[in-house]
Formats: structure tokens, C-alpha cells, sequence
């Protein structure tokens, strides 16, 4: 029992520095938001059968109102057969859409590649204005016809 104490007490001090932020004065606050399905989706690639998860993370960067950015950070992504082997980077188009009081249905289109190692992130900002918008991402095919490639995920934001 006395060897437990030190080791509670350590893990109460981590996350009261953790949840108040103290210790990282330059991380960004996530954006308040609401979403039904998530933050995690599922697409595919250009070659090899590629495929993969990605997540969505919103946050307000500091000194500037009415902007989003937007994180999408890989799980890592697999392929199949001789031709991931040489060339083991998944193309996508992930494309960020935006309604907010500002604009409608308005498109940015981020081509990644993401490989097998998981954390492999891309990030953009946005420009929706303060207020109330809905942010969400879809998977398109790399080529043309741009088709869909899977639901995305998105969410409602209270934007600074």
C-alpha cells in the first residue's frame, strides 16, 4: 500500500497538468463541436489495393477568429502484393467541405499519401467565419471521374 500512494499521487498531478493545459503552453484548443458518427473513417488509394483509416481533429489556432484547422492523421495505411512493396504510399483525395455563415458547400481538395507508419499527418486551414459551421471530410478517387470513396466524417463547430 505505501508504494501505490506515490504512484496515485504521480497520476493525479499528470492529468491535472493535462487537463489544464499547463506544461504545453503552444498546444491548440480543440474546437467544441458535434458529431453523430465519429471522427475515424475508412478509405482506399490509387495502387495495390491500398487502404487505410484516417482521423479528424478540428482545433482553433491561436490569433486567428473565425479559422478551423483541420488534422487528418493516418492509422497507417496497407496494400497488397509486388507493386505496395516498391511503392508502399497510398495516394487520396480527402476533401474538406464547409457550410458556415460565410460560405456553402464550399470544397478543399488535400491530395496525401500516407504509408504504413500510423501518425503520418496532414493538416489545412480553413476560413469559416465565427460561429456556428459544419466541417466535415469525404475520400475522393485521385483521378477523374471524382467519385467517393467512403462516408468521411464530420462534425457541427462553434467557431471562435
Amino acid at each position: 500500500m505505501k508504494r501505490a500512494l506515490p504512484t496515485v499521487l504521480t497520476s493525479i498531478v499528470a492529468l491535472a497538468i493535462t487537463w489544464t493545459g499547463a506544461g504545453s503552453s503552444s498546444a491548440e484548443p480543440q474546437i467544441p463541436k458535434f458529431t453523430t458518427i465519429g471522427e475515424d473513417f475508412g478509405t482506399f488509394g490509387d495502387h495495390a489495393y491500398c487502404r487505410g483509416a484516417v482521423n479528424l481533429k478540428m482545433f482553433a489556432p491561436r490569433g486567428k477568429r473565425g479559422v478551423v484547422r483541420v488534422s487528418l492523421t493516418s492509422h497507417g495505411f496497407t496494400g497488397d502484393g509486388s507493386s505496395w512493396t516498391r511503392n508502399p504510399r497510398c495516394r487520396v483525395l480527402l476533401v474538406i467541405n464547409q457550410t458556415s455563415g460565410n460560405s456553402f458547400m464550399k470544397q478543399t481538395p488535400i491530395l496525401a499519401a500516407f504509408g504504413p507508419k500510423a501518425g503520418q499527418n496532414v493538416t489545412r486551414d480553413i476560413v469559416t467565419g465565427s460561429g456556428l459551421a459544419l466541417v466535415s471530410v469525404i475520400p475522393y478517387t485521385v483521378g477523374l471521374p471524382r467519385v467517393a470513396q467512403g462516408n468521411g466524417t464530420g462534425a457541427y463547430v462553434l467557431v471562435p
